[in-house]
Protein backbone atom coordinates (compact mmCIF):
# COMPACT_ATOMS: atom_id res chain seq x y z
CA UNK A 1 0.00 0.00 0.00
CA UNK A 2 2.72 2.45 0.94
CA UNK A 3 4.67 1.61 -2.21
CA UNK A 4 1.64 2.54 -4.29
CA UNK A 5 1.38 5.91 -2.56
CA UNK A 6 5.10 6.56 -3.00
CA UNK A 7 4.81 5.76 -6.71
CA UNK A 8 1.94 8.23 -7.01
CA UNK A 9 4.10 10.84 -5.26
CA UNK A 10 6.96 10.12 -7.66
CA UNK A 11 4.68 11.04 -10.55
CA UNK A 12 3.76 14.30 -8.84
CA UNK A 13 7.39 15.44 -8.82
CA UNK A 14 7.25 15.98 -12.59
CA UNK A 15 3.53 16.52 -13.09
CA UNK A 16 2.10 18.11 -9.96
CA UNK A 17 -1.62 17.91 -9.28
CA UNK A 18 -3.01 19.58 -6.16
CA UNK A 19 -6.05 17.28 -6.23
CA UNK A 20 -3.88 14.16 -6.39
CA UNK A 21 -1.61 15.46 -3.63
CA UNK A 22 -4.58 16.21 -1.36
CA UNK A 23 -6.01 12.77 -2.04
CA UNK A 24 -2.77 11.11 -0.92
CA UNK A 25 -2.49 13.30 2.18
CA UNK A 26 -6.13 12.66 3.13
CA UNK A 27 -5.59 8.94 2.83
CA UNK A 28 -2.57 9.14 5.12
CA UNK A 29 -4.63 11.07 7.66
CA UNK A 30 -7.61 8.74 7.43
CA UNK A 31 -5.55 5.57 7.81
CA UNK A 32 -3.16 7.22 10.29
CA UNK A 33 -0.15 5.99 8.33
CA UNK A 34 3.14 6.66 10.12
CA UNK A 35 5.72 5.50 7.62
CA UNK A 36 8.93 7.55 7.61
CA UNK A 37 9.65 7.02 3.91
CA UNK A 38 6.13 7.94 2.84
CA UNK A 39 5.83 10.99 5.09
CA UNK A 40 9.27 12.15 4.03
CA UNK A 41 8.26 11.80 0.38
CA UNK A 42 5.11 13.84 0.97
CA UNK A 43 7.20 16.59 2.56
CA UNK A 44 9.70 16.55 -0.33
CA UNK A 45 6.94 16.92 -2.92
CA UNK A 46 5.26 19.70 -0.95
CA UNK A 47 8.54 21.53 -0.34
CA UNK A 48 9.47 21.29 -4.02
CA UNK A 49 6.14 22.81 -5.00
CA UNK A 50 6.58 25.53 -2.37
CA UNK A 51 9.99 26.49 -3.74
CA UNK A 52 8.56 26.75 -7.24
CA UNK A 53 5.84 29.15 -6.11
CA UNK A 54 7.51 31.23 -3.39
CA UNK A 55 10.65 33.28 -3.96
CA UNK A 56 11.05 35.32 -0.76
CA UNK A 57 11.35 33.38 2.50
CA UNK A 58 12.87 33.73 5.96
CA UNK A 59 14.15 30.98 8.19
CA UNK A 60 11.88 30.14 11.11
CA UNK A 61 14.31 31.51 13.77
CA UNK A 62 14.73 34.76 11.82
CA UNK A 63 10.98 35.07 11.25
CA UNK A 64 10.18 34.41 14.90
CA UNK A 65 12.79 36.94 16.01
CA UNK A 66 11.44 39.59 13.63
CA UNK A 67 7.82 38.94 14.66
CA UNK A 68 8.77 39.06 18.36
CA UNK A 69 10.70 42.32 17.98
CA UNK A 70 7.81 43.93 16.08
CA UNK A 71 5.34 42.69 18.71
CA UNK A 72 7.37 44.20 21.55
CA UNK A 73 7.83 47.44 19.60
CA UNK A 74 4.08 47.70 18.97
CA UNK A 75 3.32 47.30 22.68
CA UNK A 76 6.00 49.79 23.71
CA UNK A 77 4.80 52.37 21.15
CA UNK A 78 1.21 51.93 22.33
CA UNK A 79 2.34 52.84 25.85
CA UNK A 80 4.83 55.57 24.97
CA UNK A 81 3.24 57.46 22.08
CA UNK A 82 0.32 59.52 23.37
CA UNK A 83 -1.88 59.20 20.33
CA UNK A 84 -5.15 57.33 20.03
CA UNK A 85 -4.21 56.34 16.49
CA UNK A 86 -1.11 54.60 17.82
CA UNK A 87 -3.36 52.28 19.82
CA UNK A 88 -5.31 51.34 16.71
CA UNK A 89 -2.11 50.94 14.71
CA UNK A 90 -0.64 48.72 17.42
CA UNK A 91 -3.72 46.50 17.28
CA UNK A 92 -3.24 46.02 13.53
CA UNK A 93 0.45 45.24 13.96
CA UNK A 94 -0.29 42.71 16.69
CA UNK A 95 -2.87 41.01 14.48
CA UNK A 96 -0.09 40.44 11.96
CA UNK A 97 2.55 39.16 14.39
CA UNK A 98 0.57 37.24 17.00
CA UNK A 99 -1.08 35.02 14.39
CA UNK A 100 2.07 33.19 13.18
CA UNK A 101 3.68 33.26 16.63
CA UNK A 102 0.59 31.52 18.06
CA UNK A 103 0.84 28.87 15.35
CA UNK A 104 4.53 28.36 16.10
CA UNK A 105 4.16 28.08 19.86
CA UNK A 106 1.19 25.71 19.71
CA UNK A 107 2.62 23.64 16.88
CA UNK A 108 5.97 23.29 18.64
CA UNK A 109 4.18 22.16 21.78
CA UNK A 110 2.46 19.39 19.81
CA UNK A 111 5.47 18.32 17.75
CA UNK A 112 4.65 20.14 14.51
CA UNK A 113 7.71 21.66 12.86
CA UNK A 114 7.87 24.57 10.43
CA UNK A 115 10.33 25.24 7.61
CA UNK A 116 9.95 28.86 6.45
CA UNK A 117 8.26 32.20 6.96
CA UNK A 118 6.81 33.63 3.75
CA UNK A 119 4.26 36.20 2.63
CA UNK A 120 0.78 34.89 1.89
CA UNK A 121 -2.83 36.06 1.94
CA UNK A 122 -4.89 37.81 -0.75
CA UNK A 123 -2.37 40.66 -1.06
CA UNK A 124 0.69 38.47 -0.39
CA UNK A 125 1.63 40.60 2.63
CA UNK A 126 0.57 38.32 5.50
CA UNK A 127 3.49 36.65 7.35
CA UNK A 128 2.80 32.92 7.24
CA UNK A 129 4.55 29.79 8.44
CA UNK A 130 5.04 26.82 6.15
CA UNK A 131 4.33 23.52 7.90
CA UNK A 132 6.68 20.55 7.67
CA UNK A 133 4.31 17.85 6.39
CA UNK A 134 6.29 14.94 7.80
CA UNK A 135 5.85 16.24 11.37
CA UNK A 136 2.33 17.53 10.73
CA UNK A 137 1.05 14.13 9.60
CA UNK A 138 2.62 12.36 12.57
CA UNK A 139 0.57 14.53 14.92
CA UNK A 140 -2.99 13.60 15.89
CA UNK A 141 -5.92 15.28 14.16
CA UNK A 142 -6.94 16.95 17.42
CA UNK A 143 -3.51 18.53 17.87
CA UNK A 144 -3.42 19.66 14.24
CA UNK A 145 -6.83 21.27 14.75
CA UNK A 146 -5.65 23.10 17.87
CA UNK A 147 -2.58 24.35 16.03
CA UNK A 148 -4.81 25.88 13.34
CA UNK A 149 -7.22 27.39 15.88
CA UNK A 150 -4.33 29.00 17.73
CA UNK A 151 -3.71 31.38 14.84
CA UNK A 152 -7.28 32.68 15.05
CA UNK A 153 -6.89 33.12 18.81
CA UNK A 154 -3.69 35.10 18.23
CA UNK A 155 -5.45 37.37 15.76
CA UNK A 156 -8.41 37.92 18.10
CA UNK A 157 -6.12 38.65 21.04
CA UNK A 158 -4.55 41.63 19.28
CA UNK A 159 -7.34 44.20 19.73
CA UNK A 160 -7.87 43.02 23.32
CA UNK A 161 -4.20 43.63 24.15
CA UNK A 162 -4.45 47.11 22.64
CA UNK A 163 -7.72 47.72 24.53
CA UNK A 164 -6.05 46.85 27.85
CA UNK A 165 -3.24 49.30 27.06
CA UNK A 166 -5.84 51.93 26.17
CA UNK A 167 -7.56 51.45 29.53
CA UNK A 168 -4.20 51.73 31.28
CA UNK A 169 -3.64 55.04 29.50
CA UNK A 170 -7.14 56.27 30.35
CA UNK A 171 -8.29 56.20 26.72
CA UNK A 172 -11.63 54.63 27.55
CA UNK A 173 -13.33 55.50 24.25
CA UNK A 174 -10.49 53.88 22.29
CA UNK A 175 -10.69 50.79 24.51
CA UNK A 176 -14.43 50.59 23.79
CA UNK A 177 -13.82 50.91 20.04
CA UNK A 178 -11.17 48.22 20.15
CA UNK A 179 -13.53 45.90 22.01
CA UNK A 180 -16.19 46.53 19.36
CA UNK A 181 -13.55 45.75 16.74
CA UNK A 182 -12.79 42.51 18.60
CA UNK A 183 -16.47 41.53 18.36
CA UNK A 184 -16.56 42.42 14.65
CA UNK A 185 -13.40 40.37 14.15
CA UNK A 186 -15.09 37.33 15.72
CA UNK A 187 -17.96 37.62 13.26
CA UNK A 188 -15.53 38.10 10.37
CA UNK A 189 -13.55 35.00 11.34
CA UNK A 190 -16.73 32.94 11.64
CA UNK A 191 -17.90 34.07 8.21
CA UNK A 192 -14.59 33.73 6.36
CA UNK A 193 -12.16 31.50 8.25
CA UNK A 194 -14.70 28.69 8.44
CA UNK A 195 -14.70 28.61 4.63
CA UNK A 196 -11.14 29.37 3.52
CA UNK A 197 -8.99 29.83 6.61
CA UNK A 198 -7.75 28.33 9.84
CA UNK A 199 -11.16 27.46 11.25
CA UNK A 200 -11.93 25.48 8.10
CA UNK A 201 -8.61 23.63 8.48
CA UNK A 202 -9.25 23.04 12.17
CA UNK A 203 -12.64 21.51 11.43
CA UNK A 204 -11.10 19.35 8.72
CA UNK A 205 -8.33 18.05 10.96
CA UNK A 206 -10.69 17.51 13.89
CA UNK A 207 -12.51 15.04 11.68
CA UNK A 208 -9.35 12.89 11.64
CA UNK A 209 -9.02 12.80 15.46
Amino acid sequence: MHRELIERLNLLENNYSAKEFRDIVNRVKKEKINDDALLGKIENVSLGRFREKVSFTLSVPAGNLLASVITIAAVVMAFQISSDWMLYFSALILMTTLHPLSHYLTGSLFGVRFTHYYLNGPARIEPTLRIDYSSYLRTSGMKRALMHVSGVIGTLAAPLVAAVIALERGANSVAFNLFVFFLILIVFELLTSTKIGDLMRAKREYGYR
